[in-house]
């Protein structure tokens, strides 16, 4: 097997939290966010290119699995509603970034421990 110098070795993780079922991860979380920039569920499905409908069905699966409510929507006048996230949607998000932030760094450590380059 040939040496190949221009490429390099890679991982991947994917986090995700759960009580259940593996509901709350990548999907949501950027779902989440999105939402929190644009204050709308339909603007970031569009980013996303995810139906809304499905984007609808992801957050009530996580949030039944939860326990807690992760976002509401709000009916507008002449320019449509809102979706913003909730008090406790906000708080859970921040922490399940930090987490996985602190995760990240951890395991690129461990990786180059296993992996040297």
């Amino acid at each position: 097997m040939a040496e190949n110098k221009e490429r390099k070795l890679q991982y991947h993780l994917r986090i995700r939290l759960f009580y259940e079922e593996r509901n709350f991860g990548p999907g949501v979380v950027g779902l989440m966010t999105l939402v929190r920039e644009r204050g709308s569920l339909s603007a970031a499905c569009q980013e996303m290119h995810m139906a809304y409908s499905k984007a609808w069905k992801i957050i009530h699966k996580a949030e039944e699995d939860l326990g807690i409510e992760l976002m509401e929507g709000r009916r507008g006048g002449e320019h449509g509603g809102t979706t913003v996230l909730t008090e406790k949607g906000e708080d859970f998000l921040n922490q399940y970034l930090a987490f996985a932030e602190e995760v990240d760094i951890f395991a690129e450590k461990v990786f180059h421990k296993y992996f040297p380059v």
